[in-house]
């Protein structure tokens, strides 16, 4: 069996086409669309191997910059990690995962990854460790206004992605303390996928919101802003009078709510790093940055 290591590939429709299906069976994800509205950018790159035209296993690393307590680090996301039921066993993904430590390990401060519980001890063999991840809420209660009026955008409607696109790529951070620089496209990528029906646009005042209320909980996927607001304000133009607690899945600073920390639960959603970082550290990753 004669096997190939690509990369870069994304404009090859065979090979696209075959590293969709293969996400697709594997974790019932596709990223078709998010190429054919051009969010696809090469910030996310996939590292495969095909055997003839097949992608057969991939790792993708997605090239990030976080700001840790307000100091810049370059940051690689590794993800979509992958292969086909019949070439499991092989040493494939341990093949791509040294190709892709060797090409970059000395190009970011901190490699990083997320991974299901049955791989949990996959990835410290190739020097990972594994780092608590936290979230923050709030249970406070707040009061209702209209300083905020939003519309949903539809994904369907070419205008609409387009200022899902302006005001994602022109963002600014929710925080200081720890947040992704740069992760819009794969904020886009969850828009297509996972949030299609939760995202909210206040016109005038240029905000995004992504959120939905479940039972008593208020969640904030995320908020996109291109200039500071009142996250106060945002949010007490979602509540409802049934929201008990409001959840975020994103780091924010601010001094006029009162916020919680609690660990998040890790069954399949462990968080392994490599490189320079303090293990002091409270992580608080961003869910739409998180590949």
């Amino acid at each position: 069996m004669k096997t190939e290591m690509v990369y870069n590939y994304k404009e090859n429709e065979a090979l696209r086409k075959s590293f969709n299906e293969l996400s697709q069976d594997t974790f019932g994800i596709n990223f078709e669309e998010w190429y054919q509205k051009k969010l696809w950018n090469d910030k996310y790159e996939c590292y495969s191997i095909k055997v003839g035209e097949k992608i057969v296993s991939n790792a993708s690393v997605n090239k990030f910059q976080f700001i840790i307590n307000g100091e810049k680090k370059s940051a690689l996301q590794i993800g979509t990690v992958m292969t086909r039921e019949a070439y499991k066993g092989m040493g494939m993904a341990k093949q791509i995962m040294n190709f892709v430590l060797e090409k970059f390990e000395n190009e970011y401060d901190i490699i990083y990854l997320f991974a299901n519980n049955s791989v949990r001890e996959f990835y410290p063999k190739f020097g990972f460790e594994k780092i608590k991840q936290f979230q923050i809420y709030s249970t406070e209660k707040f009061e209702t206004n209209t300083r905020f009026k939003f519309r949903k955008l539809d994904m369907d409607n070419l205008d609409d992605v387009s200022i899902l696109k302006d005001l994602g790529i022109n963002r600014i951070c929710n925080s200081s303390k720890f947040d992704v620089i740069n992760g819009y496209e794969v904020m886009f990528w969850y828009c297509l996928n996972v949030f299609r029906d939760n995202i909210y646009y206040d016109e005038s005042e240029k905000v995004i919101v992504i959120y939905a209320i479940n039972g008593h909980v208020l969640n904030i996927r995320d908020i996109v802003l291109t200039e500071q607001k009142n996250y106060r304000e945002i949010v007490e133009s979602l509540v409802t009078d049934e929201v008990k607690e409001v959840s975020f899945d994103f780091n924010m600073d601010v001094n006029n709510i009162e916020l919680k920390e609690r660990v998040v639960d890790e069954d399949d959603n462990i968080l392994f790093i490599k490189g320079k970082y303090s293990k002091e550290l409270k992580i608080i990753h961003p869910m739409t940055s998180h590949a």
